[in-house]
């Protein structure tokens, strides 16, 4: 780790709150008082003599048998006593009034609580220890946090739960980000004095973090665990370290506090914390990968046909899914050469997909394409799939600007037996939009004679027809580099109406009526008849559609 501060010999109040009592230990008087130094410890043994038990600076350990036969005001003349010895402050065993709290306070006596986990022998020997040997202290505090936040993932308690676990010993700011930076967990310490949103919206940027972080995989291999940085807001730093899984950082995770205030205990948190948190992706990305394999199993089989009804009813009741919810069906490929692979996409896309509000399976079909499988609130919610749809293509598009995306989709499919049908009908809307270069997530239900034409274009018949029709036209465009396929197809767009197929094109009317008797003349129909219309539209969409017609 690379770090400029050099932690002080001076054993503070907080110091013995972090790395000697238990987390749930109470500062309830003068808690502004825990950089209050403490020069030993000591064990009250009774009333009598109190100025030779105790010195100035002793944190002083009261047995229960000791306070609990006092009277409020020999409270108070005890307290006084312990003010005038300048004692360190006091250590106690069970709870104690408001009214010796608030007599504290005036005093400017620090009282701390200690919780029933712990009893006064293993108080006094870990504060003494601590004392005595800070290193060793602090070393040990790192390994029961640990132990701590390896059984919490065991436990199953969550990513904040153990988040907050970590905050509650340092006492700083904990954020846990994923590899994309996006938040995972936040604990927030309740006398935190650092603005969030400046400091949550610097971390969100790449460059904020340390150079050797920034590649994921050059992460993992980093000589080092743990990094201190001075944060663009003033006096504000942090210790990061990466949450390392496999050969490559998973995410990371940052203690946040005033850049002079970070010490050995916030360097072996961060590290430990690390440490855990990557044993808790690891096991959550197996109970994922586990549910992965038993939905591509089940997606498999049933857009395939290859299951039974018992099985397919088996397998759905075991999807941690709502099968019988109305589903949009959305896919995305990859199209041309040397694109990212489906598995980069499909990471994409479930990053997306965790922000979306209604649940969602996805799944990558026959090594193929990624499929979305999107719950509806009901039948008439495609709306909803669509606006996902454009989501995931802008991430995509903005994640690879240099790769090309189609997409697609149909739906509602209403019951299970209607996925196939409504799968297919979204691939074949994906593949016409790459056809067209629509540039666009194609709904099936926007397809129009498309879903005719794409079933007659390979009859010899069709094809003839569109090759006598339409092939003397593009002759002409490639000889003359003229653009008559373009005009007529901006005619019938626009219905007809010559004024606004012009405007269209930037050309001028008379430019544009003499195209459209060329275009009659090579092609032999009529555009004032309709059939002979109807037909040279019909003709121009199926050689559209065609992929040797260049």
């Amino acid at each position: 780790m690379t770090t400029n501060n050099t932690p002080s010999d001076e054993i503070t109040l907080s110091h013995i709150l972090r790395l000697a009592l238990p987390l749930d230990t109470q500062f309830v008087a003068c808690s502004s008082e825990a950089q209050r130094s403490v020069k030993w410890v000591v064990l009250l043994t009774g009333w009598e003599g109190l100025a030779a038990q105790v010195e100035a600076g002793d944190l002083v350990l009261l047995p229960p048998s000791l306070p609990q036969k006092l009277t409020l005001p020999q409270w108070k003349q005890k307290l006084s006593r312990f003010a005038e010895l300048a004692v360190g402050g006091l250590l106690l065993f069970a709870p104690i009034s408001q009214e010796i709290v608030a007599g504290a306070e005036r005093l400017d006596l620090p009282i701390l609580i200690a919780p029933e986990t712990i009893t006064v022998r293993e108080a006094n020997r870990a504060i003494a220890a601590l004392l005595v040997d800070r290193q060793s202290a602090t070393n040990e505090r790192g390994l029961q946090l640990y132990r701590s936040l390896s059984e919490m993932s065991r436990e199953e308690q969550g990513l904040q739960a153990m988040t907050d676990l970590v905050a509650k010993l340092t006492g700083k700011i904990v954020l846990v980000q994923d590899k994309r930076l996006e938040m995972k967990a936040l604990s927030v310490p309740s006398q935190n004095q650092i603005e969030l949103d400046p400091l949550l919206e610097a971390l969100s940027r790449r460059e904020e973090l340390p150079p050797a972080l920034r590649n994921r995989k050059a992460a993992a291999r980093a000589p080092q665990s743990c990094w201190q940085q001075v944060l663009p807001i003033e006096n504000v730093g942090r210790l990061v370290s990466p949450i390392i899984s496999g050969d490559r950082a998973r995410g990371y995770v940052s203690v946040i506090g005033s850049a002079d205030k970070l010490d050995m205990m916030d360097t072996l948190a961060v590290e430990h914390a690390a440490a855990a948190f990557a044993l808790d992706m690891a096991r959550a990305k197996a109970v994922s990968e586990a549910k992965k394999e038993l939905r591509g199993n089940f997606l498999e089989g049933l857009l395939a046909g290859t299951l039974p009804q018992k099985e397919i009813d088996r397998l759905a009741g075991r999807l941690d899914h709502d099968t019988t919810q109305p589903h949009a069906v959305l896919t995305f490929a990859w199209t041309g050469e040397n694109q990212p692979s489906l598995r980069r996409l499909e990471t994409a896309v479930n990053w997306m997909l965790a922000n979306h509000r209604r649940p969602a399976l996805l799944h990558i079909y026959a090594g193929e394409y990624v499929c979305v499988f999107a719950a509806l609130k009901s039948a008439d919610d495609m709306s909803s799939a669509a606006a996902l749809g454009r989501r995931i293509q802008e991430a995509v598009q903005k994640e690879f600007p240099d790769a090309s995306l189609v997409a697609g989709m149909s739906g509602p499919a209403e019951t299970l037996a209607d996925w196939p049908r409504v799968y297919m009908e979204a691939v074949q809307a994906m593949q016409l939009g790459e056809r067209l270069q629509l540039g666009e997530v194609v709904a099936f239900s926007s397809l129009g004679v498309y879903q005719l034409l794409v079933q007659l274009e390979d009859i010899p018949a069709v094809r003839a027809f569109t090759d006598g029709v339409i092939g003397p036209l593009a002759a002409y465009d490639a000889k003359h580099n003229s653009s008559l396929a373009l005009t007529m197809d901006a005619y019938f767009e626009h219905h007809g109406n010559i004024s606004k197929t012009a405007e269209s094109l930037f050309i001028h009317r008379n430019t544009l009526l003499y195209r459209l008797e060329r275009i009659q003349d090579l092609t032999g129909h009529d555009l004032n008849q309709a059939n002979m219309r109807l037909g040279l539209h019909l003709a121009l969409k199926l050689w559209q559609l065609r992929s040797d017609k260049d």
